[in-house]
């Protein structure tokens, strides 16, 4: 799942960034109200065909299953939920295989995954199995199908014909013609120059590199 909101927009603004301001932002609200009411409708199916979480979520958990099986827990503390997972299987991610601390009722592990993703990792699942504990009640609320669907069901109305729409009154913005795009050319520079830019540069000739002269008036070519 994509964290960063700008990024989540990207697939929004496809094609239309070099647009007007009105027509981004007509696209924009038309787009959105298409995703909201797909995303819904699939959030809606998920929630009475009763599954509680995401295909994408259900996936990792599996995957996380069968890596924890391998793990040999020694369990230190029933009370407090605390545990030593000991890898045996290198599972190549990154990490040494080793020893790690499972904390379940501070929800922590060493790994860094069950608090950065908010979702039990391999370990998390192994410690939960060896006392016959659901690991599902570790994943985040915001996760669950419930959640999405919240989320998801707003509704976008419809605008109607721009000669149904009611008389404006207010200030009238016009563009700075100043500000448009060159259709050729590069666009003009709007960086200020300071005495930070001022490169001291002295044109030299092209054959004897010597300055004051140019190559078509350079008088070591006579001579040569």
């Amino acid at each position: 799942m994509t964290t960063n909101l700008v990024e989540s927009q990207n697939n929004v603004y496809k094609g239309i960034r070099g647009l007007p301001v009105t027509a981004i932002v007509k696209a924009t609200y038309y787009r959105l109200g298409t995703l909201f009411a797909k995303r819904g409708h699939k959030a809606a199916s998920r929630v009475s065909a009763g599954e509680p979480f995401s295909k994408k979520i259900m996936d990792f958990l599996k995957v996380e299953v069968i890596k924890s099986n391998s793990h040999q827990v020694t369990q230190f503390h029933r009370d407090r939920y605390t545990f030593l997972v000991r890898e045996t299987i290198d599972h190549k991610e990154g990490l040494m295989m080793g020893e790690y601390k499972v904390d379940l009722q501070n929800k922590w592990c060493d790994c860094g995954k069950f608090r950065a993703l908010h979702l039990p990792c391999s370990h998390v699942i192994a410690a939960c199995s060896s006392f016959s504990h659901d690991y599902k009640i570790f994943v985040d609320q915001n996760f669950q199908n419930e959640c999405v669907y919240a989320v998801y069901n707003i509704n976008f109305d419809v605008v109607h014909h721009q000669q149904y729409w009611p008389n404006y009154v207010g200030p009238k913005v016009i563009p700075d013609s100043t500000m448009r795009r060159a259709k050729k050319s590069c666009p003009p520079v709007t960086h200020i120059i300071t005495e930070m830019d001022v490169e001291e540069y002295t044109r030299s000739c092209g054959v004897c590199r010597m300055p004051g002269h140019f190559r078509k008036n350079c008088p070591n070519i006579e001579h040569q």
